[in-house]
């Protein structure tokens, strides 16, 4: 039997795209996230499906009943971080702060504790994985971070791709919930999220998924909320007018960000529905219950 597992990165195009374009946080634009966040509510209780919701706290400070809604609705409510900056950014000290002024705002709207995390850009690699230490010393039981495969800006090659229990540094030990990589073709590659759903075909989503069952194979999907949006998104929305983008510019952004959008709607409610769920607490409560602890790296032989 394999299990799936839902793990929605929750954070707010607008909000990110001024941060990262313009060094401003800002309150969300009214509206976007709200319809997002209700798109994926409403298929998840079509499918009588429950995820992990990993909440961005500069998200959660503007929007404090939306996160109550999801959790109302008996999803799982995980951490993504305060300001959603690269954890290998940051000093271990800036690191800490970040990860506890998300997990004290996430638990105090939500009145419950908080048990995992996913770092912004899967940010936890050969450089920083005292981040997995922090992680335990506040009380956290998982990490879902790790993608097992070196890409352009993240990942650790080698890296085991089973879900395992890890013995830590400090004495402590963590669950750590890698992101999904398939095998094809004597190459490894990463198929279970974001950008690459939405790039590959439906009938190629569905086929990785069928073959991930057949090989008894768990997988973690990993989506933001904009990519379940109805409506064009147009980055000239979440910009000040001083920003001067030309109409060329302006245009290939959007692009970027709208290409076959459309298409993950239809994907993930197949997936729903062909696949048995379970949320990233699930899956660490049995490899914490079931697993011996491994030296951290866990490297493949």
């Amino acid at each position: 039997m394999s299990y799936s597992t839902l793990s929605i990165d929750w954070e707010d195009f607008g909000q990110l795209f001024g941060m990262y374009h313009f060094d401003e946080i800002t309150e969300p634009v009214k509206g976007s996230i709200e319809r997002q966040t209700d798109i994926m509510l409403n298929m998840l209780d079509e499918t009588n499906s429950k995820a992990t919701f990993f909440i961005l706290g500069m998200l959660a400070k503007y929007r404090p009943q939306l996160v109550k809604n999801i959790a109302a609705r008996g999803h799982e409510i995980g951490i993504h971080g305060q300001n959603h900056k690269a954890m290998f950014t940051l000093t271990p000290d800036q690191a800490r702060k970040d990860l506890k002024e998300s997990v004290d705002i996430v638990s105090n709207i939500t009145g419950q504790r908080i048990h995992g995390y996913r770092a912004p850009f899967f940010s936890v690699n050969e450089t920083n994985l005292y981040v997995l230490e922090i992680l335990t010393d506040l009380g956290l039981i998982y990490d879902s971070s790790i993608f097992p495969k070196k890409m352009p800006r993240y990942g650790i090659e080698g890296f085991s791709d089973k879900d395992a229990l890890y013995d830590l540094p400090n004495g402590k030990q963590i669950v750590e919930l890698p992101l999904t990589i398939a095998n094809y073709f004597n190459r490894t590659w990463p198929v279970a999220g974001g950008g690459y759903i939405r790039l590959m075909p439906k009938m190629l989503v569905n086929k990785v998924f069928r073959d991930f069952k057949k090989q008894g194979k768990d997988s973690m999907i990993y989506m933001h909320p904009y990519e379940f949006d109805t409506k064009f998104i147009s980055v000239a929305d979440n910009y000040p007018p001083s920003a001067g983008y030309s109409k060329l510019k302006v245009l290939a952004l959007n692009l970027r960000w709208n290409l076959f959008r459309n298409s993950v709607r239809g994907k993930i409610l197949d997936l729903l529905k062909q696949n048995q769920f379970v949320t990233c607490l699930q899956k660490a409560n049995y490899v914490k219950e079931n697993g011996n602890g491994t030296e951290l790296l866990g490297r493949k032989k």
